[in-house]
């Protein structure tokens, strides 16, 4: 069995030339009259080109530009509909709500914002090979399909689930080499199979390379010469495996949308009015609510941060008590 390490990450972190997994860090206020700010902090290139946000930071190093923007919206909905981070130039977007209940002496609120899931991205469902509960928890630790087993009973659980997904990895690996490949097919001089034929088997190549070791990076072309008997394949390939130059930017667009969202790491930061009731799946400190939020948690569907609120209506303590003194006030009044 491979050490499951999501080898995406490894693999493509040393070819990156933009990747949005350091110093990200998302801020969102939110008021009692439903007005809130989000701030954004991260490198320039992991955000959308949007002249309606308001830059208040930069730090520009020989490493890294970092660039801190900020905007406040009329309704949490108008801050969803407005997103500023992006990944490979694509938004990361989401819907969100903020429900308000009036009690007399204190308003509730209950916020949630749902970052809406990358799954499209990715030709091959991974619900192909384990369950959407089953990717769920092995992306965020939610739900919970490991309680009350024993360490044994986990090990042997987790396994199963593991297998199977670095599986799925391997085979959406392969799957962009099978497009571009695809995509380029009349640059083979004498190809073994027609294109068509190509592209129906990707399962089976995936399958064999996988059962046999290949390496979903380095070894594409050693186990395409193996599978269909041919160097025609090698026309796409270095020596060392990687693409030649010719194909760098197309296999550039087909690459790293479908993996740049794992890369994707943003602490999320939420303020709300009043007294926190309710973290949801964060941690309260300093009046602050802090979620772990990643990219990867997006790969196996949506996913939610939510909180409550009670903020008091010192108006309606004010009004109650004038109400019940002018009372008392009046009773006496009348007794004399």
């Amino acid at each position: 069995m491979r050490n499951f390490k999501i080898s995406i990450l490894v693999a493509i972190a040393a070819l990156m030339i933009t990747s949005c997994d350091k110093n990200v860090t998302m801020v969102t206020e939110i008021n009692r009259d439903g007005t809130c700010t989000r701030q954004v902090s991260t490198a320039d290139d992991c955000l959308l080109d949007d002249e309606s946000w308001e830059q208040v930071e930069l730090q520009d190093t020989t490493d890294h530009k970092k660039v801190t923007l900020r905007r406040s919206f009329s309704s949490v909905e108008e801050m969803a509909a407005n997103p500023i981070l992006s990944v490979y130039g694509e938004p990361v977007r989401s819907e969100a709500s903020l429900k308000k209940t009036f009690k007399w002496f204190y308003t509730d609120y209950t916020f949630t914002e749902t970052f809406m899931s990358w799954r499209d991205h990715f030709d091959i469902p991974i619900t192909k090979y384990v369950s959407q509960d089953e990717a769920s928890f092995m992306w965020t630790g939610y739900p919970d399909l490991v309680e009350g087993m024993t360490g044994i009973e986990m090990v042997e659980k987790l396994d199963e689930i593991q297998e199977n997904l670095e599986y799925w990895e391997f085979s959406i690996i392969l799957n962009c080499h099978f497009k571009l490949i695809g995509n380029n097919y009349d640059d083979i001089s004498n190809p073994p199979v027609d294109r068509d034929v190509f592209t129906s088997l990707r399962d089976s190549v995936a399958r064999f390379g996988y059962d046999n070791g290949y390496d979903e990076f380095s070894e594409v072309n050693k186990l395409l010469k193996d599978y269909f008997i041919s160097d025609a394949y090698n026309v796409f390939y270095s020596k060392n495996g990687d693409f030649k130059d010719k194909y760098e930017a197309e296999s550039d667009s087909i690459v790293y949308p479908v993996v740049n969202i794992i890369f994707l790491k943003a602490p999320y930061l939420l303020k709300m009015p009043g007294r926190v009731t309710d973290t949801g799946r964060g941690k309260l400190t300093d009046g602050m609510i802090q979620y772990r939020f990643e990219g990867g948690f997006l790969v196996p569907g949506d996913y939610t941060i939510s909180a409550s609120s009670r903020e008091a209506n010192v108006w309606a303590f004010i009004l109650s008590a004038a109400v019940i003194l002018i009372a008392f006030a009046s009773f006496f009044y009348r007794r004399k």
